[in-house]
């Protein structure tokens, strides 16, 4: 059990949370909302510090990540807890129960397991990882001093102190960004829209991070036209390069409702285009996956399910970002021959 780094002493024994805008304040014994964080005698304590539901190989384009490292393989590891409380959630075994098997492994013990794995990068994805920042922090920087990559995939719902700490390690991030309702947000995740987005903005400042975004299409939270407007002229805002990933819905958790109509997905991609260079549909098969030059329209990467061909992408001259082989435009892509840097303008 390890002391958490992100929190303050308060009045008759309490602590506040420091982590997330949640900001809990707990008496003694109590957990925070996230579960993975008690108050043990008036200090702040990790009780599933190291507690790993998950080890796998998967696809990056799984994350989902299509910019990064494109036709890579990532060592992808799980916790247990969350800091909001989607009804939806597609993970909710892991995200939102704490009695299941769960695997005890060191930072050292992981990023080991991930090297020997032969993946060039390690993501930490499945349920919520910013609730276990303390360990990340320690990861992460063994990871890089062994050559990986850090990819994070996140809901986003940090304190600033805490995005500074993780993006500044990061070098590919997916942030889910549910809706575009800070009031949604709020009555029905537990989360604040104004933290995420604030964490997006962060991470797209940062020349060393490359930034995707992904919004499961919910009915009646994140469907509506409007809202999705509002998602893609907030990324666009930052940059018209970040790739954003519509999702399909499908009935999981406490949520009933059917699921997203393949129509209104391919609707609301066609929107999203009008201000975006890089829009992909995501659980439909076959669909919306394949990225092309925004220049020229040449095929760059065709994505059938997991399965990914680079066509149209090469290396950039003197380790700069890739390029278009067709008509040489600069791409936002990273890859391994590419050296660290993402960013690149069509």
């Amino acid at each position: 059990m390890g002391e958490a780094a992100f929190w303050e002493a308060t009045e008759d024994g309490k602590v506040a949370c420091l982590l997330c805008p949640r900001r809990c304040i707990l008496g003694p014994g109590q957990a925070g909302a996230c579960k993975v964080r008690r108050n043990e005698a008036g200090r702040m304590v990790l009780p599933f510090y190291g507690a790993l539901s998950s080890l796998a190989v998967d696809p990056i384009e799984k994350k989902p990540l299509h910019h990064f490292l494109p036709g890579s393989q990532v060592f992808s590891v799980g916790f247990l807890g969350c800091n909001l409380r989607c009804p939806f959630c597609q993970n909710w075994e892991i995200s939102q129960e704490l009695d299941r098997p769960f695997r005890p492994m060191s930072p050292a013990e992981l990023v080991d397991a991930a090297r020997r794995s032969g993946c060039p990068s390690l993501a930490y994805t499945y349920s919520e990882p910013i609730v276990h920042a303390e360990y990340l922090l320690e990861a992460m920087d063994l990871a890089r001093g062994s050559g990986l990559r850090n990819v994070l995939v996140t809901n986003g719902c940090a304190s600033e102190a805490v995005a500074v700490e993780l993006l500044a390690r990061t070098d590919a991030v997916n942030v889910d960004l549910k809706c575009w309702s800070a009031e949604d947000y709020g009555r029905i995740l537990g989360g604040k829209l104004e933290a995420v987005a604030s964490f997006i903005r962060r991470a797209a400042e940062l020349p060393s991070c490359l930034v995707e975004v992904t919004t499961l299409v919910v009915p009646g939270l994140s469907d509506s036209a409007e809202g999705l407007r509002g998602i893609a002229r907030f990324l666009a805002g930052l940059s018209p390069d970040i790739p954003l990933h519509l999702s399909a819905y499908h009935p999981a958790y406490r949520f009933k409702a059917p699921a997203t109509s393949p129509g209104l997905l391919r609707s609301l991609a066609a929107e999203a285009k009008g201000l975006l260079r890089y829009v992909y549909i995501g659980n439909l098969t076959g669909e919306g996956a394949d990225s092309a030059c925004p220049s020229c329209g040449a095929l760059l990467v065709r994505r059938r399910g997991y399965a990914t061909e680079l066509l149209g992408l090469e290396p950039g001259p003197g380790g700069g970002p890739p390029r278009c082989s067709s008509c040489s435009a600069s791409l936002p892509f990273v890859l391994e021959a590419a050296g660290r840097s993402p960013r690149g303008s069509a």
